[in-house]
């Protein structure tokens, strides 16, 4: 009887001890966003989306990788200075990956792309999860840009007849200077 308490205590003390066979950091987030959030259609009128990626455990994460495929309507014009060491960064005209990035403990970094909308309405910009060595997969992060129409100014009444009146005006001094 003794021995069988004695082997109880030793497999108790062992278990207790161990470090757990599937232990996992905290999954990785991740957040996009659109500054500004709304633009107006065309190449002129761009804006801003950033996605932040954050490691929110006590300790480095190696290989984090995800990928981002741009929606119609949304083209990007230039990529910022991102602050992610990336093992392996690609960007083209259909969207961008990171592989292999390395964060440090409860670091993050961000990727910002200028850009431009070529449709109208609302365009949502979602994310694959992000992953990395040792954590469980995170994410997706999803923005949305409100996109208008392209505005004409118009004028008033009374603008368009001193707007008349002015092109009258030219166009008479014009013609008296060419008759002499």
């Amino acid at each position: 009887m003794l021995s069988l308490r004695r082997f109880l205590l030793v497999t108790l003390a062992i278990v207790a001890c161990a470090p757990p066979l599937l232990a996992q950091g905290l999954p990785l987030t991740m957040t996009k966003s659109f500054s500004p959030s709304t633009v107006p259609v065309g190449g002129t009128s761009t804006t801003t989306m950033t996605v932040t990626i954050t490691n929110p455990n006590g300790s480095s994460v190696s290989g984090i990788s995800f990928s981002d495929t741009y929606p119609a309507g949304l083209v990007p014009d230039q990529v910022g200075a991102y602050t992610c060491s990336a093992g392996n960064a690609t960007f083209n005209g259909s969207g961008w990956a990171f592989n292999n990035v390395t964060l440090g403990a409860n670091a993050s970094c961000s990727v910002p792309i200028l850009m431009h909308a070529t449709i109208t309405g609302p365009i949502t910009n979602t994310t694959s999860q992000v992953t990395g060595t040792g954590v469980p997969p995170g994410g997706p992060a999803s923005a949305t840009l409100n996109v208008s129409p392209l505005s004409i100014p118009t004028l008033s009444g009374w603008m368009l007849i001193a707007l008349a009146l002015t092109i009258a005006a030219v166009a008479a001094m014009r013609l008296g200077s060419g008759a002499r």
